[in-house]
């Protein structure tokens, strides 16, 4: 039997005998027996204070979507961010407050960068800019919401991200049809 396979038999079994955790177990392990329908994880703790920094920039800068977009598509998605990402940060805020995690005031730092860098545009410019911006932020935080939504340990959170994968697809897809269009 050459090396290589005797490496895989051995690998193989001792996932069969269970002696190498799976992502699975690794997850029980962190979440804890019973404890992982009330306490939070790190991953918990993070995709919250993630998501409440990334509905405050959603709202600023879809209520500059409002006033510098050049196209009613544009103004109409901008308060579509609004609104939704206003609804979003008042229940991660109160997940938040009910575990004990901290409540960012503010979007992070690189979001406030990038508030900053397509603000400084306005009409068709700011339209283009802006829609790019969208789709790149929309495709990351789906994948953040997805990772939380498989590898969280708080049923609640969990839940609040189950809650909000199908808004950031529909903003992910109104995005791309604005960058599309050329706006």
């Amino acid at each position: 039997m050459s090396s290589r396979t005797g490496r895989v038999a051995v690998a193989a079994a001792a996932l069969t005998l269970g002696l190498v955790p799976t992502a699975h177990a690794a997850r029980l392990q962190e979440c804890g027996s019973g404890a992982g329908r009330h306490a939070t994880s790190a991953q918990d703790e993070t995709w919250l204070t993630t998501g409440i920094q990334g509905d405050r920039f959603e709202i600023v800068g879809g209520t500059a979507a409002q006033s510098k977009g050049a196209t009613a598509a544009m103004k109409a998605f901008g308060a579509r961010l609004v609104k939704d990402h206003t609804a979003s940060l008042k229940d991660a805020e109160r997940a938040a407050r009910r575990f004990g995690v901290d409540v960012p005031k503010t979007p992070s730092p690189s979001e406030q960068w990038e508030l900053r860098t397509v603000g400084a545009f306005s009409g068709a410019v700011f339209d283009r800019s802006y829609a790019d911006l969208e789709v790149q932020d929309h495709i990351q935080d789906i994948q953040e919401t997805k990772d939380e939504i498989s590898d969280g340990c708080n049923a609640t959170v969990r839940g609040l991200a189950r809650d909000d994968l199908p808004v950031l697809r529909q903003h992910l897809r109104i995005a791309r049809q604005l960058k599309s269009s050329g706006v």
